[in-house]
């Protein structure tokens, strides 16, 4: 398939710098992914060869002094390089077997049309490690999923146990091309952390309602959220919308999502007549969008998609682990900058649209502060509130039971929608944790200690309030898988 549109080259940040929330689209150079390479006596590193994969890297203890060395976990990313991702070396460290991966699309952003493009890799992972790691055997293999990584996995896990019928049915924007993701090799568990509810869902999110006839600089004031008038703070990059805004916004964004979508597939239905192909998917068609990846109300209303509807594990600063209800600590994220100027224009084809970047709403959507509504999540094949529902509930049947991990960062603003992935799935083995005050890559959140009055650290190699999130996190993470293999 030919692939048009925009590639972006995703560039790599130390986690330890970055303090601002992670957002997708226009800003996937601050994605905190990576860490050192942590190989020396106690942690070996390995390059592996894998079918479909530009990189992979296999850590081990060098000793298997904890016995846990036979559990394997595989890391990838949809886009961004993760072979230097923290938790590679961190759970290596406390006695796994990980094999971090860059994916075929490492590097290319918008260049997939869905993420059946990026399965096989995941699969190839998991016969990695079962069949071609020397030393320790792998007997049991988890896949994990960071941010992106966290739509890929949990449709990996669908499709691996269900086949390829999950994402082709007629409630799909497109049906799923299942050529290379029939018989996939099915995962022991899954761990998510941070996890995104799905690039459809975020680049809807991301549409500017108040653009007019997708040309840059024909605005509606009306919808404008980054117009002071309308409550943005240009110097906070904050804001604080009236509901009777917040109702134009949704409904504005609803529509124009519409018409982008009816768009599309008028382009379509208009190749496949002049080809006489019923089966043609746009791959040739470019397909353009002026303001797709910057102006999500809630990144600077602070009172928008910011807490849990109900208690979960709370992974505190002080060592204990309460159950309650959470709110974000976010610092406000908007991205004016980017989103009145041509950095938030999209440009690809309209397969890639259609299969990986949007999804319908359905119904009044609407956001509030611990809910998301009127969005057809079944419409996209990437929604990961979707895929978790079909794995690990199938009684008396091979993999009766998957257990899932979900932990989101306090810091960041996926842990309403990482409620709703946990709600959504049916195991019976299901864990959701927050950590308090990490960012998006799991590090401490020094911009919202600032933004709350809290201590922060006095220099290089220490921690401020929320002391070191990621430690905590990866101990929470070793104890639930020694708990289960």
């Amino acid at each position: 398939m030919q692939r048009k549109g925009l590639r972006f080259l995703t560039v790599l940040v130390t986690a330890l710098v970055l303090s601002l929330a992670w957002v997708v689209g226009s800003h996937a150079q601050l994605q905190p992914i990576t860490t050192t390479n942590l190989c020396n006596s106690a942690t070996t590193c390995t390059t592996a060869q894998l079918p479909t994969v530009i990189a992979a890297i296999l850590r081990r203890p060098a000793t298997d002094v904890l016995g846990k060395a036979h559990v394997g976990i595989v890391i990838m990313h949809d886009n961004s390089s993760y072979i230097n991702f923290a938790a590679c070396s961190t759970l290596a460290q406390r006695g796994f077997t990980t094999l971090c991966i860059n994916g075929p699309f490492t590097g290319n952003q918008y260049g997939y049309y869905g993420p059946e493009q990026l399965a096989p890799s995941v699969g190839a992972g998991i016969n990695y490690l079962r069949n071609n790691v020397t030393g320790p055997t792998v007997s049991k293999v988890v896949i994990f999923g960071h941010s992106g990584g966290g739509q890929l996995m949990p449709f990996y896990q669908n499709v691996a146990e269900n086949g390829p019928s999950v994402c082709q049915g007629p409630e799909k924007l497109v049906p799923c091309i299942d050529t290379n993701i029939r018989n996939l090799p099915k995962a022991d568990g899954v761990i998510l952390f941070d996890a995104h509810p799905g690039v459809g869902f975020g680049d809807f999110t991301y549409t500017d309602p108040a653009v007019i006839n997708n040309t840059l600089g024909q605005r509606d004031v009306s919808v404008d959220m980054f117009d002071p008038a309308n409550g943005y703070n240009i110097a906070t990059n904050g804001a604080t919308y009236t509901d009777a805004f917040k109702k134009r916004y949704t409904a504005a964004q609803a529509i124009r999502n519409q018409d982008l979508i009816n768009q599309a597939l008028d382009l379509l239905q208009q190749e496949r007549v002049a080809t006489g192909n019923p089966n043609a998917l746009g791959d040739d068609i470019p397909f353009t969008i002026v303001g797709g990846s910057s102006a999500r109300l809630w990144q600077p209303d602070l009172s928008l998609v910011s807490c849990t509807k109900n208690p979960h594990i709370f992974l505190s600063h002080d060592g204990t682990r309460p159950v309650q209800k959470v709110c974000s600590v976010r610092p406000p994220s908007g991205d004016r900058a980017n989103g009145l100027t041509a950095a938030s224009t999209l440009s690809f084809n309209v397969h890639v649209f259609l299969g990986a970047r949007i999804i319908r709403t359905n119904g009044r959507y609407t956001q509030t502060a611990d809910d998301i509504t009127g969005i057809d999540w079944e419409s996209s094949s990437m929604s990961s509130s979707v895929n978790i529902r079909g794995i690990g509930n199938h009684p008396n049947g091979t993999n009766a039971t998957t257990p899932i991990l979900i932990v989101a960062n306090g810091g960041h603003y996926f842990l309403t929608s990482d409620e709703a992935i946990y709600d959504n799935a049916t195991t019976p083995d299901k864990t959701y944790a927050i950590e308090e005050g990490s960012v998006h890559g799991g590090t401490e959140c020094t911009a919202c200690e600032a933004l709350l009055g809290l201590p922060q650290p006095s220099g290089p190699g220490t921690f401020g309030y929320y002391g070191d999130t990621f430690t905590r996190t990866s101990d929470f993470m070793a104890e639930w898988l020694n708990a289960r293999y």
